[in-house]
């Protein structure tokens, strides 16, 4: 009976996965197409492909020559216009992103349907272009290839125009706007971690790996978004037609790191004396595969990250002395007592 309960609930997660998607922040292309005589030409077929993960979403275009293809998710795409009598025109390399409209209008030229005219877009201006708000985009390759230490997705926000600061601060600003009035979103679901004057921030580390699209909205957020003058925007990544994984591990330890200043200065009773520096071992292992389950229909992808931190802080606490262990104390009349470390001093309050 449990293995009935199992399989009737992920058959629920996939039938309502288009629901669920809805919810993600898709995106929608539209135009028009004409003749090289500017007419407006009906009854044209334009495709979308996702050419990762091979689905395919069509409309034709109405009387005034307009189409529009909505609810897709955000990726790359090949936009196909064809009508028997003119030649096939293509726009290849179409990077939709998360909550934008893409418009690409098609001029058909007389023709064989078997002859095509192919153009490459530009992928992150487009989405600057076709965006309602003022933002900039790191699409899945870029996040993957920028160099993070933290391995924390949300430290790329650094790298945006108009972002100052880092994450978990409060004197961050998103073009001079305080962090207080931004929201961090994940697939349309708001992450925000803890109370919003601490800064943008996330309830879970997010990995790199894990990240199709990384948006950072300076101003405004649309209504249907949500809480927030500026917005964070994270979509989850998908799998494709390909069977891919990759394997990380990322070892951070302070042995190799320098001594710091501080305790490269430190006096104890009145000799120089170096520091010895707090002890810091972290390793952050993470698994990821991708797929499909069925070609051009179903993907899936997992991830799984752990990390291990052990740590090792040195303390030089004031503590008492061999004779006041023994509950014999030393008093000096008219000097105010200080501890081992104390400097004696005459002038104002005498201290020894």
């Amino acid at each position: 009976m449990r293995r009935v309960a199992i399989v009737l609930a992920m058959v629920l997660c996939l039938i309502s996965s288009n629901n669920t998607f809805a919810q993600t922040g898709n995106a929608s292309v539209g135009g028009f197409v004409q003749d090289t005589t500017n007419a407006y030409i009906p009854g044209v077929t334009v495709t979308a492909t996702n050419t990762q993960t091979g689905v395919v979403t069509s409309a034709i275009t109405n009387e005034s020559g307009a189409y529009n293809i909505p609810s897709l998710l955000p990726g790359a795409y090949k936009l196909t216009a064809e009508l028997p009598g003119f030649k096939t025109r293509i726009y290849n390399d179409v990077q939709l992103g998360a909550n934008t409209t893409g418009r690409y209008n098609f001029t058909l030229d007389v023709g064989s349907v078997a002859d095509s005219v192919e153009v490459t877009s530009e992928r992150t201006a487009l989405i600057a272009e076709t965006s309602p708000t003022i933002g900039q985009v790191l699409t899945e390759d870029k996040v993957r290839d920028l160099p993070l230490v933290s391995n924390n997705v949300l430290d790329l926000m650094k790298t945006m125009p108009g972002v100052r600061g880092g994450i978990y601060s409060s004197a961050t600003t998103f073009a001079g706007i305080s962090a207080t009035a931004v929201n961090t979103v994940r697939d349309g679901l708001s992450v925000q971690e803890g109370r919003y004057a601490y800064g943008v921030g996330s309830t879970t580390l997010v990995n790199p790996d894990m990240v199709g699209e990384f948006r950072v909205i300076l101003t405004p957020v649309d209504a249907e978004l949500g809480r927030g003058n500026g917005q964070v925007q994270i979509i989850t990544r998908s799998g494709t037609n390909q069977l891919r994984g990759a394997a990380v591990w990322n070892i951070r330890n302070s042995a190799l790191d320098a001594n710091t200043w501080a305790n490269n200065k430190q006096i104890v009773q009145g000799v120089w004396k170096p520091g010895n520096p707090n002890w810091q071992n972290e390793n952050e292992y993470t698994a990821s595969l991708g797929g499909p389950i069925v070609k051009n229909k179903t993907f899936f992808f997992a991830l799984w990250d752990q990390q291990f931190e052990r740590d090792g802080t040195q303390m030089r606490p004031t503590v008492l002395t061999d004779c006041a262990r023994n509950g014999v104390f030393r008093y000096w009349e008219n000097w105010q007592n200080g501890n081992l470390n104390q400097v004696t001093t005459t002038s104002g309050t005498p201290t020894i």
